[in-house]
């Protein structure tokens, strides 16, 4: 068939030239698309296409421009099908035909390639493109979980009794079929037909597929009339059931055929024939069903097929079965997490297919996990009905239990083995198994869960599917083949360890090369999940270099990934389309979502290449060669799925670092992030982690006022540069939103502006020790060490907030001796062991990693006495920056011969008139000292207040992680965070800083990131 193009537009197959020309276009089609905001390049249409299932890839080009695309592939969730995976026409060029022309040339592509059908999915409000997808050969399935059409088409073009007609006829001028925006579908007894209708001056053609098994039941043309027929879609295993076939010739014309029964692996149609007749003849064909597990609803059913030979040419005729047992048999047993009674219950949920009531039998076998309180149980069932099942839990694990299920009416009678399958987890309880839908794997309370239809993987501690992260299943190439997403295991295995559950599902492959394949998992109890490929070539050659493609679904929201030798924090409550990443920004082998009901994280190995697609990341490894019969593994990808709770612990256990620093998917700072600034004008930098458009204003604002305006139009996730005078004082808030017509995104930062001024430094000798104070503008502070290794003292404007028994260590409270101030201390050392131990106060100087200079006193303690801690070395540093209030304390512990595990705690006892305030989710709470006693968990940053609340003091600590409290009594008022330290023989650690600000006003959460990310 001749298809008329305009004049400027061709059709032709991708190539490598074209990738900058498609990005483009993707780029000019958002609003096509929703409004997509996502940038599209060249290099991730290389790498997408390059990694593409795409069997072809068809471009319409208006001269060198692509104003058009459709991708063909297999279809991956039935069988003999290719499939539109994807099709798009720029929409400058909407009108002229150019859809018609690609799917046209789709299903002329399916024609010559030899495949019965080709699929596609859309939107029901996509009411532009329904219409030709119709007019094209198209039908609209009536589903309410998507939107998917079918095209038979090929399936006519090729059958052998059609196919002389489309000589005469064009399949797509010719078609005369009513065009309607919506589902299609002639339904009678169950069934579903699609119906195709030709008609010219000469020529009338009709052709009917059933929907379910996908085959021709009809076709009428201007001389015959052959139709397969059976009474119900539905039918039950054990029954005999008929087919009549009816064949009319229309101008009494003798006709000779041959007919024959064909058997497939579910369905024997017995009967083998030859007729001569004139008119009309109905032949009757037995058929057995045999015994198997109900199809799914969506994808090809079994089907009765009889074939027909009429004047040389040969047709199949088919229609689908739904072959179901008399009665459908579901267990049900949902067991409550931490349960530890025994006895226990489930359900057998149960639906009758007779059109009549009958008794049902459920007769239980004895088995090693659970003791059923009685062995049978009968019901008379006319539609659905259940029955509950009490049991006594023997042993923890996955139950597979057989039971007899005999179904009886008064006419007839059903039997067949059931098995009981379900899961009983427990503590440290190992096992595995499967039902009708999964396998399973389970430790402790924490499962594998492997789809059987598609081979989707999933796990957690939930149900199923309803999880974080789950994976479909792995792609072979290139180019790559998704074959298992609809192959059948061939065996399976499970074993246990004495920490892990190990399962391994074997699957035998075609494409791209003949291989057996294991999907292995091994899972802990306490969450980790291992999980590889194991691989054997037999294919009776060298497999040359194998590819593999593990898709994997992770929802990015409260997600930190490592990207630029940063790492991004992702908590926009707009899912992030991973697309909108680019894989070569990804700098680390991790990701970790912290998710407060259980922290997900994925590490992988470091040869292996991550790439997003879609709302899909993958991870692509090279296997190289493999050697026939060779067997190799993949390397394993690790899921901890609430074993490991911070961002910092899981880029520890992937990689062993985590010196990183952490910003948001949005940030507006310093280019080096150094959030200490010596001038008014600072150079600021607006950086979007996501590659997507985006057209809007940035508003720096001042008491929630817009100060400045800037307009942005960016293609790209370029750094936008900006100078930009801040304001006034030591302690800089900047508050910002970023804004376009979708999307407010808020955000504030916290500079500090030091002055060129001296800090003064002096030594004075005062009631017989050698005090050494550190003068900064309006903030000093203070020590002693001949008194005590503490600051001892910190005044702001003339205001002390430090309580201090200062010039002598008393008893106090809890304490004897007391020293007071502000101090770190290793735990295992009493403070009467301090004053044994000789200490040395000096002045310092310190770099931070942005190279500010930060000045003060460092208190160094020399443990000589100490039995335990003999040779230890203890450093306080009490450091800050000219013209700025503020304190930065860090300590540094080593020893030489000995490592420090042990915990580190930092005191700070303030004034009994100081005020703490609280926060929470109910709001805030204030609470004074000296009064009655109050334990509190403190937030980051902390508030505190002078009796007249005209001072402000904050205590931030770099790691949210530390365990801080605030206790208030009668006598005292302590802060006190508690840090852990583990080191090695011969280093120094340093523990991370902890920082006492006096700002005018209370700075908030979200502003005090940059300043925790200061290190020594």
């Amino acid at each position: 068939m001749i298809n008329p193009m305009t004049e400027t537009i061709k059709i032709v197959k991708y190539h490598e030239d074209l990738a900058k020309s498609i990005a483009e276009m993707w780029n000019e089609s958002r609003d096509s698309w929703g409004g997509d905001s996502a940038i599209m390049t060249e290099e991730q249409v290389l790498e997408k296409e390059a990694n593409s299932e795409d069997l072809f890839l068809y471009l319409a080009l208006d001269g060198e421009k692509v104003v058009g695309y459709c991708g063909i592939s297999e279809y991956k969730e039935d069988i003999e099908a290719l499939y539109i995976r994807l099709l798009n026409v720029h929409p400058d060029y909407h009108g002229k035909k150019i859809g018609k022309q690609l799917v046209l040339k789709a299903v002329e592509k399916t024609v010559e390639l030899g495949w019965p059908r080709i699929d596609l999915y859309t939107w029901p409000g996509n009411v532009k493109a329904v219409p030709l997808y119709k007019k094209c050969g198209f039908f609209w399935e009536d589903r309410d979980d998507t939107t998917h059409l079918m095209n038979f088409i090929p399936l006519v073009l090729q059958n052998e009794i059609t196919k002389p007609l489309f000589h005469s006829i064009d399949w797509y001028e010719d078609n005369v079929r009513e065009i309607e925006v919506k589902p299609d579908g002639i339904k009678e007894n169950g069934f579903t037909y699609f119906e195709y209708v030709w008609e010219n001056e000469e020529h009338f053609l009709r052709v009917q597929i059933e929907k379910s098994g996908r085959g021709i039941r009809l076709i009428e043309t201007n001389d015959i009339q052959i139709e397969l027929l059976m009474e119900q879609h539905t039918q039950i295993e054990g029954r005999e059931s008929k087919l009549q076939l009816e064949i009319q010739s229309k101008q009494n014309d003798a006709i000779e055929v041959t007919l024959e029964g064909c058997e497939n692996e579910r369905i024997h149609v017995q009967g083998k024939m030859e007729e001569t007749f004139k008119h009309k003849k109905i032949i009757e064909f037995p058929f057995q069903i045999k015994r198997g597990e109900e199809p799914n609803e969506w994808i090809t059913h079994p089907k009765a097929e009889v074939k027909i030979e009429m004047n040389g040419r040969t047709s199949l005729f088919a229609v689908g079965v739904f072959p179901k047992k008399a009665m459908k048999v579901k267990p049900v047993y949902i067991p409550k997490k931490f349960d530890t009674n025994k006895q226990q219950f489930c359900y057998i949920e149960i639906e009758n297919y007779l059109k009549n009531e009958a008794e049902i039998f459920i007769n239980l076998s004895p088995n090693k996990l659970v003791k059923w309180e009685k062995n049978s149980y009968s019901s008379i069932i006319s539609d659905t009905g259940m029955i509950k099942i009490p049991f006594q839990i023997k042993k923890y694990g996955f139950l597979q239990s057989e039971c007899t299920v005999v179904v009886q009416t008064a006419e007839e009678t059903f039997d067949w083995q059931e098995t009981l399958a379900f899961s009983m987890p427990y503590f440290g309880v190992k096992d595995g198994g499967f039902d009708q839908e999964f396998y399973y794997l389970q430790n402790g309370f924490y499962s594998v869960y492997v789809r059987k239809r598609d081979n989707a993987i999933s796990f957690g501690n939930e149900q199923k599917f309803n999880q974080r992260t789950f994976l479909l299943p792995p792609k072979f190439g290139k180019p790559y083949v998704a074959e298992l997403t609809k192959k059948q295991a061939s065996s399976y295995e499970w074993k246990y360890t004495e920490t892990s559950a190990i399962m391994k599902i074997h699957y035998e492959i075609e494409k791209p090369s003949k291989q057996n394949v294991a999907l292995c998992f091994e899972l802990f109890s306490e969450g980790l999940l291992n999980y590889w490929l194991e691989l054997e070539n037999v294919s009776g050659s060298i497999i040359e270099k194998l590819y593999i493609y593990q898709p994997i679904r992770h929802e990015l929201n409260q997600t930190y990934l490592p990207l630029n030798n940063e790492i991004v924090y992702f908590n926009d409550a707009k899912m992030t389309d991973l697309n909108q990443l680019n894989s070569k920004d990804v700098t680390s082998n991790w990701l970790f979502s912290d998710d407060k009901k259980d922290p997900h994280g994925i590490t992988w190995d470091t040869q292996v290449k991550i790439g997003f697609e879609g709302w899909l990341l993958y991870l692509e490894e090279n296997t190289g060669n493999i050697l026939n019969h060779e067997i190799i593994k993949s390397k394993k990808i690790c899921f901890s799925l609430g074993v490991i709770k911070t961002v910092k612990e899981f880029q520890l256990f992937a990689n062993h670092t985590f010196e990183q620093p952490i910003i948001n998917e949005v940030e507006l700072s310093t280019k080096t992030r150094n959030p200490i600034i010596s001038s008014g004008e600072v150079e600021l930098e607006l950086k979007r982690s996501q590659n997507r458009y985006f057209n809007g204003v940035l508003s720096l604002l001042k008491n929630e006022e817009p100060l400045r305006k800037i307009s942005i139009e960016q293609e790209k996730n370029e750094a936008l540069k900006f100078i930009h005078r801040l304001n006034d004082g030591p302690f800089v808030p900047l508050h910002y939103t970023l804004k376009n017509e979708s999307q407010t995104i808020q955000g504030s930062s916290l500079f500090l502006r030091k002055e060129i001024r001296p800090i003064y430094s002096r030594k004075v000798e005062e009631n017989d020790q050698f005090i050494y104070e550190i003068e900064n503008g309006e903030l000093k502070f203070g020590a002693a060490s001949g008194f005590f290794p503490t600051l001892y003292s910190v005044r702001y404007k003339g205001k002390e907030w430090l309580d201090s028994s200062f010039p002598t260590p008393e008893p106090k409270a809890w304490w004897n001796p007391w020293a007071g101030g502000f101090s770190s201390h290793l735990s295992g050392i009493s403070l009467f062991s301090y004053i044994k131990e000789s200490s040395q106060t000096s002045f310092v100087k310190k770099l931070d990693q942005y190279e500010n200079v930060w000045e003060g006193l460092a208190i160094e303690t020399n443990m000589e006495h100490h039995e335990k801690w003999k040779g230890l070395k203890i450093t306080q540093y009490f450091l800050t920056i000219p013209g700025v209030p503020i304190i930065t304390h860090y300590t540094e512990l080593t020893h030489p011969n000995r490592t420090i595990n042990q915990f580190v705690y930092t005191d700070v006892f303030l004034k009994k008139e100081t005020t703490v305030q609280l926060h929470n989710k109910n709001g805030s709470t204030k609470f004074k000292a000296g009064f009655e006693e109050h334990i509190f968990r403190l937030s980051n940053p902390t508030t505190f207040s002078d009796s007249d609340q005209t001072q402000y003091l904050q205590l931030v600590t770099s790691k949210d992680s530390l365990d801080s409290e605030c206790i208030f009594s009668e006598d005292f008022a302590l802060v006190s965070t508690t840090d852990f330290i583990n080191n090695r023989p011969g280093h120094t650690k340093k523990t991370d800083p902890i920082f006492m600000l006096f700002p005018h006003q209370p700075v908030d959460k979200e502003m005090i990131k940059n300043l925790k990310s200061i290190k020594f």
